[in-house]
């Protein structure tokens, strides 16, 4: 018993942490609770000046807002589009994700489903769960950004912006490109994988795909689905893919699996080698030998990708063609080895390159490739040319992983480092980066969000709890 001349601090003591840590709580959770963020400047205005300009608000713009918001920072995200979403927003509503819904999606952000529409909604539901709408400017188009000394200066379309730190969202897919070719009065109907609205066109027609990825694949996929009377396939080279008897989003080894074998294999070079094995022995199996690539699998240089079912089932009946378009005339394509025949439709598989044009930076201006980003890029994120500039998901394209993925961790140290509390090292790393074994790499500075010496351990429950549980989403 606590006699009356007597104090007891416990209560007291438990108060004061309760409202220390529901404070923390609210400002993590809810930062526009304190302050709105400042809009852009009027043009001759002074500019506002916050801590973070986003230029892009895909799904690598809005995840990383999500952390610098959280984290609370002023953040402004620009985006040319009338809407979140990036890429997705453009891209025919039969364009899909390469993985399953479970291994895309992180953070308990749901997704509904593979498809484009799927993906547009997902994204806008990552600005409405974190309460993101007041930092991003819709319709505002980034005219140029310079580095005046101590800030970022960009000119919009909607006013001038100063930010302390400029973070480009734009992504590696954003300018649809099809390689120069001569057309003499040509009548061949010609469609981007990303402008083909209507596939069904295709019922009963002669179908040349050109490109040797993943768009190509869809491409013939797409192709024999609806209908097409003849298909042609034109590629200069093969690339190395996951044979599968179903949809490519249910691929063995999944990115769930693929995580529990990096974590068990410890290095790339054993991982390329049991892949590799994996690939020749799936190539045997389905009978591909005759579009086996002619070197050898290596994961730091090539992407995991799944198979299309259509399209190994179907490989018999397409006329496959080495070589490129040099000519499109009357209703004929004429290749560089001379070799010609009759089309209908020529559907380009042939990517997308980047545009930097907005930055107008010497170094980044025509920059629309990612090897000759790569470069530029210390750790994958920051910029070796000039400070307090870093990339948020622009490496993606040739690893294998999914875009929450790679956009949340790397969006995580990028904060990490703004706020004080690691340093990102501008070394460059001379190869692509897969899945769970980013975690290695940025755990290798980012000791706030890694705890050294236990990462390791936890990291490898971590794979192993989500290889168990595959219909739980990742957390990061």
């Amino acid at each position: 018993m606590i006699s009356m001349g007597e104090t007891n601090n416990q209560p007291s003591q438990m108060s004061s942490r309760f409202v220390t840590w529901l404070g923390r709580l609210i400002v993590r959770i809810r930062p526009s609770i304190e302050k709105r963020p400042p809009e852009s400047a009027e043009p001759g205005s002074d500019p506002a000046l916050v801590d973070v300009a986003v230029v892009g608000a895909g799904i690598c713009g809005v995840i990383f807002a999500r952390y610098a918001t959280t984290a609370g920072l002023d953040t402004r995200v620009v985006e040319k589009q009338d809407d979140v979403g990036g890429l997705w927003n453009r891209l025919p509503a039969w364009q899909d994700i390469q993985n399953r819904v479970e291994d895309f999606a992180v953070n308990g952000i749901r997704l509904d489903g593979v498809r484009q529409p799927h993906v547009q909604r997902y994204v806008r539901r990552w600005v409405d769960r974190f309460d993101l709408e007041p930092y991003i400017d819709l319709g505002t188009e980034v005219l140029s950004a310079a580095w005046t000394g101590d800030s970022w200066h960009l000119e919009t379309s909607r006013g001038a912006l100063k930010a302390r730190h400029l973070i480009a969202a734009t992504g590696v897919q954003n300018d649809p490109w099809v390689p120069p070719v001569d057309r003499i009065d040509a009548e061949v109907e010609e469609f981007h994988s990303s402008r083909l609205a209507d596939p069904e066109d295709l019922a009963g027609r002669i179908v040349t795909v050109v490109g040797g990825g993943a768009s190509s694949w869809d491409l013939l996929d797409l192709a024999i689905e609806q209908g097409a009377s003849e298909v042609h396939w034109i590629h200069r080279s093969l690339r190395w893919f996951l044979p599968t008897r179903t949809r490519k989003q249910e691929m063995w080894p999944n990115l769930r699996e693929l995580s529990l074998i990096q974590s068990l294999t410890g290095s790339s070079s054993k991982l390329s080698r049991f892949l590799g094995w994996l690939l020749r022995q799936e190539y045997e199996t389905f009978d591909l030998d005759e579009i086996e690539p002619d070197e050898p699998f290596d994961v730091r240089h090539h992407m995991l990708i799944p198979g299309r079912f259509g399209m190994t089932e179907s490989l018999g009946q397409i006329e496959r063609h080495r070589g490129e378009i040099r000519t499109i005339e009357d209703r004929r394509v004429v290749l560089d080895t001379g070799e010609s025949f009759e089309t209908d439709v020529v559907l380009w598989g042939t990517g997308f390159r980047m545009d930097l044009s907005y930055l107008d930076l010497p170094e980044y201006r025509d920059i629309d490739r990612l090897e000759e980003l790569f470069p530029r890029l210390g750790s994958l994120v920051r910029s070796r040319d000039y400070p307090n500039l870093f990339f948020v998901g622009m490496t993606l394209t040739d690893s294998t992983s999914s875009t929450p993925f790679f956009a949340a961790i790397e969006s995580k140290s990028i904060v990490a480092h703004i706020q004080g509390r690691c340093v990102i090292p501008r070394d460059n790393v001379p190869h692509q980066v897969n899945h769970w074994n980013l975690f290695r790499l940025f755990a290798g500075f980012d000791d706030h969000n890694y705890k050294p010496p236990w990462w390791r351990i936890s990291h490898f429950f971590r794979a192993f709890w989500y290889a168990v549980r595959q219909r739980k989403t990742v957390r990061l």
